[in-house]
């Protein structure tokens, strides 16, 4: 059966694809489930320009010049005017994935939290220099998250695979962002998240993959690719009951609009 209006994917990672050798797979794979568009995102200067080439290698690829919050240090001058000129790429969207993690494990980061809040500052600070959103990570810490986005109250943005619950989720929109769903909503236990999905506005959520991660069910277990991001479509469908004919038309429209796509309304 064809795919029922496209998609876009809001946010994955080429880069890690490409390097387990699944790039051309994935993209063939996501254009035969209706992807159109796909926003690759950049981790910190070497990753965003990795991601510059592929986008300049396919024209359904987009990308964002980013400076994840597990960056060990604040980015230098040097670093930030780097990410600059990126960002003046015909092809850059967004400055991500930026944010503020405080799930801390050994093996997964150590970065303190004031050093994350100096990155973000000064990625908040290059976005609104550019003209450009801003993509939000956020990992058990909705409540330093929002409140630096409201501190930067002239940057718009999305909130990256959104963890938080509807409240959480109304708060965000309320301060001008987007609410990214991801294969988490097809999760066991993610009542709050599902919650959120079926709350939000029709103009406020758009979909992604944050492929090769979190893959959605029924693709558990195997990397996740930007085509799955139908599976969440059809999870958020349902969670919403409409038809996810209409989550597609929506969505889509709200990722062209936030990112300034090809396609994008007024």
């Amino acid at each position: 059966m064809a795919p029922r209006g496209p998609l876009v994917d809001t946010h994955c990672h080429l880069v890690l694809l490409q390097e387990r050798g699944l790039l051309d797979d994935a993209l063939a794979s996501a254009s035969a489930d209706g992807v159109e568009q796909i926003v690759s995102v950049g981790l910190d200067v070497e990753d965003s320009d990795r991601n510059r080439l592929i986008a300049e290698a396919h024209d359904n690829v987009w990308f964002t010049v980013g400076w994840h919050p597990h960056q060990k240090h604040a980015p230098d001058p040097r670093q930030v005017e780097a990410l600059g000129e990126l960002l003046d790429h015909p092809r850059a969207v967004a400055v991500g994935e930026i944010g503020i993690d405080l799930y801390f494990r050994p093996g997964y980061h150590d970065t303190p939290l004031e050093e994350q809040r100096r990155s973000m500052h000064t990625m908040f600070e290059l976005a609104e220099a550019h003209g450009k959103p801003v993509v939000v990570h956020d990992r058990d810490a909705h409540a330093e998250v929002l409140s630096l986005i409201r501190e930067h109250s002239a940057v718009r943005g999305v909130m990256h695979c959104f963890s938080g619950d509807a409240p959480f989720a109304a708060a965000c929109v309320d301060a001008g962002y987007a609410i990214s769903f991801s294969g988490i909503v097809t999760f066991p236990r993610s009542e709050p998240q599902q919650a959120a999905a079926a709350a939000v506005g029709d103009r406020d959520y758009v979909l992604e993959t944050d492929s090769p991660f979190l893959a959605p069910v029924p693709h558990r277990g195997r990397p996740n690719l930007p085509g799955y991001v139908a599976a969440t479509a059809a999870a958020v469908a349902t969670l919403r009951d409409v038809d996810v004919a209409l989550v597609r038309e929506q969505s889509t429209a709200n990722a062209r609009r936030l990112f300034r796509l090809p396609g994008a309304d007024a």
